[in-house]
């Protein structure tokens, strides 16, 4: 039986995402060459950004880029929540590289109630997939950064980052930090994977509707529990769950179905579910009107 803490889901207006206040303008930084570990100059206060580097891991390059906040400063996850833009990289003017993909530890939430965000509160690396598009030639990173820094006020912050991988060397230092930062990046879940999303239940009487996320839970004792979802692209701005009822070994989140884009279609839309319990974070897409999750 669940221990209902609160079912209620007040009626709101649509929720578009509210714009970050952009106080100053952007602050440019370059960092160079395989010094990867140095931080650049750092003309205003708030965060310093660089790219990490420990030669490679597994036969590919082991790299990150490190956000050093400042202490007070918070930055923004991939979804940045109802205010807040996510970091943005643009690899085009590298060389030698076929793709590169962004894994996000998970984030924290923080702000008001209305206006809440997601994202890091203190210093983090993101740890960096790189593709190269010959495996027997180097790559030469050149990447143009976009994150969002905020204390009292918020300030857009932009890195010009290059690294030539072909002059990497091996830091032990510097693998250990990229592995523990990849150890926060939630996995995707497997068919026993627990912490899990198993089932939706979709209240279209509700205005807005809402969806009731029920969650198996792993045994043992109580942890820290949290869970996050996203849309099928950034134009979505879902309403984050908040937990309304648990009983042993399930728990129930609910959001409302608010934030989708004009002309968005709900019906069958993939949602992705980050759940974390304790230090262990999965991840999993659920279509929206599935009612039981198949593994």
């Amino acid at each position: 039986m669940f221990d209902v803490r609160s079912t209620r889901c007040p009626s709101a207006p649509p929720r578009p995402r509210r714009p970050l206040g952009l106080a100053v303008a952007a602050v440019a930084l370059v960092a160079a060459g395989p010094a990867a570990h140095a931080a650049p100059p750092q003309p205003a206060p708030g965060a310093v950004l660089r790219l990490i580097s420990a030669g490679t891991r597994d036969g590919r390059p082991d790299l990150g880029l490190e956000i050093a906040l400042a202490p007070g400063w918070k930055t923004f996850w991939r979804t940045p929540g109802d205010s807040g833009i996510p970091p943005t990289i643009d690899s085009a003017a590298s060389r030698g590289l076929a793709g590169l993909e962004v894994r996000y530890p998970v984030p924290a939430r923080f702000g008001d109630p209305g206006a809440e965000s997601l994202g890091y509160v203190a210093p983090v690396i993101l740890p960096l997939e790189v593709t190269p598009r010959d495996p027997a030639r180097p790559v030469a990173l050149d990447l143009k950064i976009l994150i969002g820094i905020c204390h009292d006020v918020c300030l857009p912050l932009e890195a010009h980052l290059t690294l030539d991988l072909a002059t990497a060397t091996a830091d032990p230092d510097a693998a250990a930090r990229l592995a523990a930062a990849r150890a926060t990046v939630p996995v995707a879940a497997g068919p026993a994977d627990l912490p899990d999303v198993v089932r939706l239940t979709r209240d279209r009487t509700a205005r807005p509707e809402t969806i009731t996320v029920e969650l198996a839970m792993p045994p043992g004792p109580d942890r820290e529990c949290d869970v996050l979802v996203e849309g099928p692209d950034p134009t979505w701005a879902l309403p984050q769950p908040e937990k309304v009822a648990e009983s042993a070994g399930r728990e129930l989140w609910r959001f409302a179905l608010d934030g989708v884009p004009s002309g968005g279609a709900t019906d069958a839309a993939p949602l992705r579910f980050t759940v974390r319990w304790g230090d262990r974070a999965v991840e999993r897409v659920v279509r929206l009107d599935v009612a039981a999750v198949t593994p």
